[in-house]
C-alpha cells in the first residue's frame, strides 16, 4: 500500500488581528506552537488599523474630522 499524502494549497495559515484584539506574548507564541503542530506555514498579524475614529466627543470634534480619507491627507505619499 502506497500513501501519497500533499496539503491541497501551498499557504496554509492563520491571522491574528492585534491591532483590535489584544493578545499577550505568550498566546503568540502559543498559537506559533499550535501553528507548527499543523503544518501551517503562514501567520499573518494585522497589526494596525487606519480607520477612522467613530465616536463624537464634545470639544474632541478633530477626531471624527480628520481620517484618512480626510482632503487634507488625500495626496499624502511616502518618499
Amino acid at each position: 500500500m502506497e500513501i501519497s499524502d500533499a496539503p491541497r494549497y501551498e499557504h496554509r495559515g492563520v491571522m491574528v488581528d492585534v491591532a483590535r484584539n489584544f493578545h499577550t506574548t505568550t498566546e503568540i507564541l502559543r498559537l506559533i506552537d499550535v501553528l507548527a503542530m499543523y503544518k501551517l506555514n503562514k501567520l499573518h498579524l494585522h497589526l494596525a488599523d487606519d480607520e477612522g475614529w467613530r465616536l463624537q466627543i464634545p470639544g474632541l470634534e478633530e477626531l471624527t474630522e480628520v481620517t484618512v480619507f480626510a482632503p487634507s491627507v488625500q495626496n499624502f505619499s511616502v518618499h
